[in-house]
């Protein structure tokens, strides 16, 4: 997501700009000031789009056969509870929301600074007395003077002959410097994090280090007392980002750098400092990926095997889901996110025999946690009483293996009835649905060959909130029909003797 991007950067931002102002910005190293200024600025935009690749290969039967993955055409009655399509708008305008916000204002400030920059050449043009090649003389009425813009210096004629010389040595300075392409490059930063108030320090920074280059420059032919007293005559509010003007408030800084004496060489030594941060920047915002890649070996038969590499960009590790592939449960552990749907004051669908479909989701839950623990599996709980969580507060935080939602179907009134069985639903929206596709249709699989049940025989597909917007691979399974006439089938009992789990 764009904004995330803009937050590392802002972050980025903050931590080279700390260092700046309290190990680099006194010194008088200005060319090195402003070797720093720019390429850490480049850095922070650049780390965060950063993406360190990590492989590791998984050991997987060769004599595994993938299993076969089928979508079911009858229509399903599983919707989103706890008013889903008011949730979902709310979320998906709350993002839309800040986008088009962002964006309106990036616009906005783009169109701002183009305009600036016409606003200066019109005003140049309008108040031009005369122009001998880089050299524009402007008449003494113009907001526009004493200053360089782009390639162009612009004098006040009226000026005496001493103090236009002055004031062209240092705007030279400028131009040939090159300063014109940092003020530009800065000011688009600007525009990209306008929400971010340090990088308006940072331009600030960058102002200052043009001038102190400059005045640098000028004083190497000129009298410092002299130079001095016409930046305290010269001086105006600044009133432009084009612009280098040749003197501006407040001058307190640079006057104090006129007369500061130059820093020893040994004090450069304090740049390698940069490179401790560079690293923190590294290590805190840069991307990680980690691909897993299954490698064959002869053995018995899997019930699952996941051929594809599976890419995880939200969390620094990912999990492939083999169950035979035990070398890599042994470095990373199984994690497991169960969901008892519904809960509290959502009670959902009332059973034949009175029994409430949030009681049910929570037993089944629990049962299953029982039988994760023989198997060594680590489970996270999105409610453990009768309690209400609301979707967004059920969806997995901490990187986990899987998400499983657990519901029971029910048929509405005066409808066709419900399948009666088990069923998987899996989101064709999620990022992660070949993994979840995988998962589902091995969990039927195995249900179907444990017998006793009606299965379902191929997946469901289901835009419901917590499957759709899961960053863990996410199934949803329906324990079968509490309101069949004929007995819904699902029978504790028979569930804890055949689990569904398949690791």
């Amino acid at each position: 997501m764009i904004l995330i991007y803009l937050l590392k950067v802002s972050a980025c931002t903050l931590i080279f700009f700390a260092a700046y102002q309290f190990l680099l910005a006194r010194l008088t190293f200005f060319k090195l000031n402003r070797l720093y200024l720019l390429s850490a600025l480049l850095f922070s935009f650049i780390i965060p789009a950063l993406t360190i690749e990590s492989k590791r290969e998984v050991l997987i039967n060769k004599q595994a056969t993938n299993t076969e993955i089928a979508y079911s055409s009858q229509s399903g009655f599983e919707k989103d509870f706890e008013l889903e399509h008011l949730e979902n708008d709310s979320s998906i305008n709350w993002n839309q929301a800040l986008e088009y916000l962002y964006v309106t204002v990036l616009a906005a400030l783009i169109i701002r600074t183009l305009a600036m920059i016409g606003f200066v050449k019109f005003s140049i043009n309008k108040n031009i007395s005369s122009q001998q090649g880089k050299l524009i003389l402007v008449r003494a009425n113009s907001k526009i003077k004493n200053c360089s813009f782009l390639n162009k210096i612009i004098v006040d004629e009226s000026l005496s002959k001493e103090d236009k010389d002055l004031v062209i040595r240092h705007e030279s300075a400028h131009v040939n410097q090159a300063h014109a392409f940092d003020k530009l490059l800065v000011n688009f930063a600007a525009n990209i994090l306008w929400f971010n108030p340090i990088i308006y320090f940072w331009r600030n920074a960058i102002d200052h280090n043009h001038e102190f280059l400059a005045d640098y420059e000028t004083l190497k032919t000129a009298d410092k007392k002299a130079y001095a007293s016409l930046l305290l005559n010269l001086a105006i509010p600044s009133s432009s980002l084009a612009t280098h003007s040749f003197s501006k408030l407040p001058l307190k800084k640079r006057i104090m750098m006129l007369y500061k004496k130059p820093n020893p060489n040994m004090k450069k030594l304090v740049y390698f400092s940069v490179i401790p941060l560079l690293a923190i920047c590294l290590l805190a915002f840069v991307n990680r990926k980690e691909v897993i890649v299954t490698k064959n070996v002869v053995g018995e038969e899997n019930s699952f095997t996941h051929a594809n590499v599976y890419k995880q960009n939200f969390f620094k590790t990912a999990i492939v889901l083999d169950p035979n592939a035990k070398p890599a449960f042994n470095e990373t552990e199984v994690v497991l996110v169960l969901d008892a749907g519904h809960g509290g004051k959502d009670a959902a669908s009332v059973a034949l025999d009175g029994q409430r479909e949030k009681d049910m989701n929570l037993r089944a839950v629990n049962i299953l946690k029982e039988e994760a623990a023989k198997r060594g599996i680590q489970i996270r709980l999105t409610r453990s009483s009768d309690e209400f969580v609301s979707l967004r507060d059920r969806l997995p935080i901490q990187a986990a293996t899987a998400f499983i939602s657990i519901h029971h179907n029910a048929t509405p009134k005066n409808s066709p009835a419900a399948f009666g069985g088990i069923e998987v639903y899996v989101s064709k929206l999620n990022k992660n649905i070949k993994v979840a596709e995988e998962l589902g249709a091995v969990i039927l699989s195995n249900l179907k060959k444990a017998g006793g049940i009606n299965v379902q025989d191929s997946l469901k597909n289901g835009n419901l909130l917590l499957l759709r917007e899961s960053k863990t691979p996410a199934i949803l399974i329906e324990l079968g029909n509490i309101t069949d006439q004929k007995r819904y089938c699902y029978k504790f009992q028979i569930f804890r003797q055949k689990s569904i789990f398949v690791f």
